[in-house]
């Protein structure tokens, strides 16, 4: 299975970075390839805790190439096993990294993981929200049950975890 991490870039608290980087080693252990938008902050913790255990981390720029992606949006180069580089800017590239994605992993966030949570609820992808983690989680909970027109919230899993997260969400069916 391949695993988006979306989540807060900035503003970030160091035991949530911590957890982040502790949820992307075992996503690695998992066996499980994990995805991310490039950036700094949560995401860019678990690529770096599964690019530490041998996992396969692909980060989708916003940028068309590498000097885009460091001189435009700041944005690192490590702890990635490969950048894809979309040349879609932000939110644009929000779309391949969670299209591409067969789960998707929240932590923290504001409006651009919003943006990623809503278009994989739209998707029905498997979504887990590791919860306590501050930010537009506070409010996923309301935001699924308000926007649940198919069932859709029966593809989110929720723990405050990370081990327990992703072992849910990996044997949702």
């Amino acid at each position: 299975m391949n695993i988006a991490v979306i989540g807060a870039a900035r503003d970030c608290e160091e035991r949530i970075l911590q957890k982040s980087f502790e949820l992307g080693q075992e996503i690695a252990k998992r066996k499980c390839e994990l995805f991310v938008g490039g950036c700094h902050g949560y995401p860019h913790a678990a690529a770096k805790g599964a690019f530490s255990a041998g996992g396969t981390v692909v980060a989708y720029s916003p940028g068309k190439d590498q000097e885009e992606h460091i001189v435009t949006y700041h944005f690192p180069i490590d702890g990635f096993s490969r950048i894809e580089f979309t040349g879609l800017g932000i939110p644009r590239r929000n779309y391949p990294l969670v299209s591409e994605a067969e789960g998707v992993i929240m932590i923290g966030g504001q409006i651009g993981s919003l943006n990623e949570f809503t278009l994989a609820f739209h998707l029905q992808k498997k979504i887990g929200i590791l919860m306590g983690t501050g930010g537009i989680v506070d409010v996923i909970p309301d935001i699924a049950k308000i926007c649940d027109k198919k069932g859709e919230s029966k593809n989110m899993v929720y723990s405050e975890n990370g081990k327990e997260l992703i072992e849910r969400l990996l044997t949702m069916h």
